[in-house]
């Protein structure tokens, strides 16, 4: 019986999407433009300024927290408070691992627990599980969804839910309370629906739609980035003819016919937004649907530059680049497994088993090929730094429960399911495994080892 009202209540929330999708919403605009600014960068406000920021002699961390709802967000809060916990000397000086960080890539339910620590910082360890791990967001957006009100109002359920995430703990906090505070910088990773390509919430692609990103409420961003195609609206942002983007398009111009596919599907899909009257408004997605890990932007600007050396150099001038000794990524990964229960059985799967199915064996695949992708680059990356005679070391931390060796702790763990909100025991369950992975990750030691035996400065 349980079972049967979950399948009729996914029903009336789908129809409820779809019908509001095709006839009475209207997206809320709330991105503003920008004018009387000439030549726009693409390399404006993203890893480059990271880079800047970070100590050249030092060490690179990128973080990249995946979708997977809460279970993704309380899996990334884990891998923080371990970070946190974590000295190293650098320079001399004793740091926490944590304070080391350069950038963060989020998508959808990692884009909670990015966006929530990049406002807030420290003040995560306090109340970010109450107001946001534990609450049952679901049953809020459900509520907000069959409440009677709402079919007469031309808000779609992605603004309602925006109101949400902010009286959860966002508030009408913008991007700019963000960028005050410094690196780490954060990358709330979006799907451009009609591209099917990355859009990421910073001032590059900003730039590119003529837009200021500092004003833009984060609640907004997070919102968009887990916005599940058919259950939520997009969230839509206007493309504004109100700035010169000529070295945009002249750059991006000259990546569509060189390099490699994907580099210019990115090319391309980035241009498309100089076309201002063919495209006038933008619909943004969930981040998953583009690259579940968010993990594609830390390679697209390298390979856009032409290679590390080049992205480099580009930061710091030709004649003064410096490389960092360490490049770290580390990769939080709140995939499961893919149920194949169904398999067992010549009954037809349920709705259920159908769409957890489709999305999650096609996010397996991709989220294969994105991390093979980053082990080539990284691989790619040392030796053209050799050719140089520069000494760098990668590291690609892989944090996936995938690689929990306890089997009983492991099903445990792929039962909890991809929703907004868990029970208290299972979030504390999933930080703690955040933590543990990695702890006893040998990429981790292998890091930690290495900045300590050459006492990096």
């Amino acid at each position: 019986m349980k079972l049967l009202f979950y399948k009729i209540r996914l029903l009336v929330i789908l129809s409820a999407s779809v019908t509001s999708l095709g006839c009475s919403t209207v997206g809320q605009i709330k991105n503003e433009p920008i004018s009387g600014k000439n030549d726009t960068e693409l390399t404006s406000g993203t890893l480059f300024s990271a880079a800047r920021a970070g100590n050249p002699k030092g060490i690179t961390l990128i973080l990249a927290f995946s979708g997977g709802g809460t279970r993704a967000s309380a899996l990334s809060y884990g891998v923080l408070e371990e970070l946190r916990d974590t000295n190293v000397t650098i320079g001399g000086k004793s740091t926490r691992l944590l304070d080391e960080v350069d950038f963060i890539s989020s998508v959808s339910g990692g884009s909670i627990t990015a966006a929530y620590y990049g406002l807030f910082r420290d003040k995560i360890f306090y109340d970010f599980k109450d107001k946001l791990l534990t609450r049952d967001l679901k049953e809020q957006i459900i509520s907000t969804v069959l409440n009677p009100l709402r079919w007469f109002s031309n808000l779609g359920i992605t603004d309602h839910t925006v109101g949400i995430y902010a009286d959860a703990g966002f508030g009408e906090y913008t991007f700019g309370d963000m960028l005050e505070k410094g690196p780490p910088y954060i990358a709330i990773n979006a799907t451009d629906l009609s591209q099917g390509a990355r859009f990421s919430f910073l001032q590059d692609y900003f730039n590119l739609i003529c837009s200021d990103l500092s004003t833009f409420p984060v609640a907004r961003a997070v919102a968009a980035s887990a916005a599940m195609p058919l259950l939520f609206d997009p969230i839509v942002l206007k493309n504004y003819d109100t700035c010169d983007i000529t070295d945009s398009i002249n750059f991006l111009s000259s990546k569509t016919s060189i390099g490699k596919h994907s580099i210019r599907n990115t090319a391309s899909a980035a241009l498309s937004y100089s076309n201002k009257k063919e495209r006038p408004f933008v619909h943004l997605v969930d981040g998953g649907v583009s690259d579940n890990l968010g993990l594609r932007i830390i390679t697209d600007p390298v390979e856009l530059t032409g290679g590390i050396v080049n992205y480099f150099s580009m930061i710091h001038g030709e004649d003064s680049y410096s490389i960092p000794r360490h490049f770290a990524i580390i990769a939080v990964n709140a995939s499961v497994k893919v149920d194949s229960s169904m398999d067992k059985s010549s009954t037809p799967p349920s709705m259920r088993q159908t769409l957890n199915a489709v999305t999650d064996a096609q996010l397996q695949l991709y989220n294969n090929e994105t991390t093979d992708l980053i082990k080539l680059k990284l691989e790619q990356w040392v030796d053209e730094t050799k050719t140089q005679g520069i000494p760098v070391e990668a590291h690609l931390i892989s944090i996936e429960l995938k690689s929990v060796s306890s089997d009983r702790l492991r099903n445990r763990l792929n039962l909890i399911p991809t929703t907004l909100g868990l029970p208290e025991e299972e979030v504390e369950l999933l930080i703690g495994t955040g933590r543990k992975l990695l702890r006893e990750n040998p990429q981790f030691q292998k890091l930690l080892k290495s900045i300590s035996s050459h006492k990096t400065q």
